[in-house]
């Protein structure tokens, strides 16, 4: 059976994943899109030296985003590993991310949220390993910087602070001195990036990048009948996996219902971003985060094997066939 073979902590379940990730992104690799995302035209100073040092190469531009899927695959898995968020190691959750971010192709292509993902989730980490802590300032200053400093990548990246205090809220890490701690590491690299450009005479020209990425809307994506299918069946498939989550949440430890919780937040955010203007299908890489965990605990809590095995392919066949009819 191809789900419980790849639900196992084993070398083939890993040696595996980037193979499938490499055969999801073939498309990406053979062909350029016709539709891009705007982040090109007005990007922040980070992605903007990016940009300039790639100097349009497709491939590289494909490639370096395929490699950043795999950072997250592995970097969602060692997530649920190491925090106990399943009842087994396994390598499922990466799987579960690399189908939730291979439907769209528009996904697939190098923008400023493939940097900003990696980070975010850092950041997430930081505060999970703070959370025992007697004194988490440094935990919380630390998850802020490298939110903010994603955030010069990806300009609406910064609003996801109000998750990072969430999660400061739901750990009880939520003191004066670790929210002073945390906007301290929030504003700091941006203090640098001004001061940088007030010194290079280019301050004023940060500071309206700077605003015009934080403002402006970049929802432009119309969606098909296929795709809102698409949309319908994964948003019904993680709604089930949130209901199964919390029934299960009394059975286990009591952090590890709270971590389930921030995930689930992270979703809700996300889904909310995505309904305004301020966002379109660039929120996928930061959406699957945590409907991969999730999704993989719903996977796990699934008595019949049948039944994992049909939502295992079913996943697989609609990533498949999205790549072509979207």
């Amino acid at each position: 059976m191809i789900f419980q073979s790849l639900n196992r902590n084993s070398i083939t379940a890993f040696v595996l994943l980037p193979l499938f990730l490499l055969g999801f992104w073939l498309n990406s690799f053979v062909g350029v899109q016709s539709v891009s995302f705007p982040f090109s035209e007005t990007p922040m100073p980070l992605f903007g030296l990016l940009l300039g040092a790639l100097k349009g190469n497709h491939f590289l531009s494909t490639l370096i985003s395929m490699l950043i899927a795999l950072v997250m695959m592995l970097g969602v898995n060692r997530m649920v590993n190491r925090f106990g968020l399943s009842n087994n190691q396994t390598a499922m959750p990466g799987y579960l991310y690399l189908f939730l971010v291979s439907g769209y192709l528009m996904a697939q292509q190098l923008h400023p949220v493939w940097f900003f993902t990696p980070l975010l989730l850092l950041s997430i980490e930081r505060l999970f390993s703070g959370g025992p802590q007697r004194k988490p300032m440094a935990w919380c200053f630390e998850s802020a910087f490298w939110l903010s400093v994603g955030s010069l990548f990806y300009a609406k990246g910064i609003y996801f602070i109000i998750l990072i205090w969430m999660i400061m809220f739901i750990l009880r890490m939520f003191t004066f001195r670790s929210i002073l701690a945390s906007l301290i590491g929030f504003v700091l690299p941006y203090i640098f990036a001004f001061s940088y450009f007030f010194l290079v005479g280019r301050f004023t020209w940060f500071a309206d990048v700077a605003i015009e990425n934080f403002i402006s809307p970049i929802a432009f994506f119309s969606h098909t009948i296929f795709s809102q299918l698409y949309n319908g069946i994964i948003i019904f498939l993680v709604f089930l996996a949130i209901l199964a989550v919390v029934r299960i949440m009394p059975m286990v430890k009591i952090i590890t219902r709270k971590y389930f919780r921030i995930f689930i937040w992270l979703i809700v955010l996300g889904i909310v971003a995505a309904l305004t203007p301020y966002y379109s299908l660039e929120v996928v890489p930061i959406l699957a985060i945590g409907a991969s965990i999730i999704l993989s605990r719903f996977l796990n809590a699934i008595r019949k094997s049948v039944i994992q095995e049909v939502v295992f392919v079913l996943l697989f066949i609609m990533t498949l066939a999205a790549q072509f009819l979207i």
